[in-house]
């Protein structure tokens, strides 16, 4: 090797030293890296976007939306633009094929979703299997996040609110007898055994106590039974379809007991019926402001309830953590295991307790009146 040679050997090699040192310290400084790839960050969201729970599933894109636009117009994360996968599971165990889909099909680094426990259910185990982290957004049976710990909530879980209506119900209406009907799905089933689990522990009776399946759309037996026992209130924890012929049915027999629904009351077929009218709902205590909502109308001019806020917030978890730990999904979900937070709209801050559900959560009662939701006050 000549002496030139040499000398330009000595020159590169000083080059990539000096390179190196810079860029590792630019790492310990916590400056960004040129990503390894400009492909975008596939993040999947599972929401009924047809059937009977469409309005949950239009709020969910709606909230999803506006944060994937917050994100990519900021510059994406660490120079990647997120890519939003939508899939429809109709409120139903079609939530199995949509995330099936999702992890092993279209790859995704994390889902937000499902909205319904009854998708859920059958859903997450294999998100769990796979690896992949999962926020829920509404799918609040509590067992939900015991499946693994990939699954994450950041929706208050129905732990809390079947205690909370038995509280309600016992102590600040006053009321000893009730009966009960659920939808046999995990979300009703898991609801209803939280609730009467507690109402009973505070001394109240169960007169009635009786399931129907969530595409039912006949109750009249099991109305005139729950009537037949004289109860104060019917705690009523059903889906949109089964709620809007069971409230109908209920004005047309006569029973006259308080109606006490869950949060899959709110929703659009239910507000709007006047049969509904007085009907009070137990649900998470969830900030939802004029101008959030207003810039979610900017990118989807559909329907906007308590769900929007969720899932805008669960993409913004997903996007703070993957900025900081990249896109391996042990690392992210790890990460979700310890963060803590603050920027969220629905709820002031999102902690995840051992199970995957919030650390820190609240129930609201509402009651329906002129076709919205308005707080219930005694």
């Amino acid at each position: 090797m000549t002496k030139n040679s040499k000398i330009v050997l000595g020159i590169i090699v000083l080059v990539i030293v000096i390179w190196g040192g810079y860029t590792m310290l630019r790492q310990k400084a916590g400056a960004p890296t040129a990503p390894a790839t400009t492909e975008p960050i596939k993040i999947g969201l599972v929401a009924p976007m047809t059937g009977e729970g469409a309005s949950y599933g239009e709020a969910a894109f709606g909230g999803a939306m506006l944060a994937v636009k917050e994100i990519n117009d900021a510059g994406g994360i660490n120079g990647r633009k997120v890519e939003l996968i939508v899939e429809d599971d109709r409120c139903s165990s079609a939530g199995a094929n949509a995330i099936n889909k999702l992890v092993n099909v279209d790859k995704v680094t994390a889902i937000v979703g499902p909205v319904c426990s009854s998708s859920a259910g059958p859903g997450v185990p294999i998100a769990q299997s796979a690896g992949t982290p999962v926020i829920l957004i509404g799918a609040s049976a509590p067992d939900l996040t015991k499946v693994g710990d990939y699954i994450f909530r950041n929706y208050p879980s129905d732990a809390l609110q079947g205690k909370f209506a038995a509280d309600f119900v016992y102590n600040t209406l006053g009321k000893r007898k009730t009966a009960v009907i659920f939808v046999k799905n995990d979300w009703g089933q898991g609801i209803r055994n939280v609730f009467i689990e507690r109402y009973k522990q505070l001394g109240g009776e169960i007169v009635y106590d009786e399931g129907v399946l969530q595409d039912a759309t006949d109750l009249r037996t099991q109305i005139t039974k729950a009537k037949a026992a004289n109860p104060e209130v019917l705690y009523f924890p059903v889906y949109p379809q089964n709620g809007v012929a069971g409230l109908k049915q209920i004005k047309q027999l006569g029973l006259t007991a308080t109606v006490v629904g869950g949060d899959a009351f709110i929703e659009e077929s239910i507000l709007k019926l006047p049969e509904a009218e007085g009907v009070l709902i137990m649900e998470g205590k969830t900030n939802n402001p004029d101008d959030f909502q207003a810039k979610v109308k900017q990118v989807s001019n559909k329907s906007i309830n308590i769900i929007t806020p969720y899932a805008y917030d669960a993409v913004k978890i997903f996007a703070k953590v993957i900025e900081k730990v990249g896109t391996d999904q042990k690392a992210i979900r790890d990460e979700l295991a310890r963060t803590v937070y603050r920027y969220s709209i629905a709820v002031p801050v999102v902690e995840f307790d051992a199970n995957g559900d919030l650390k820190v959560a609240e129930v609201a009662v509402k009651v329906i009146q002129g076709g919205k939701t308005v707080e219930y006050i005694r």
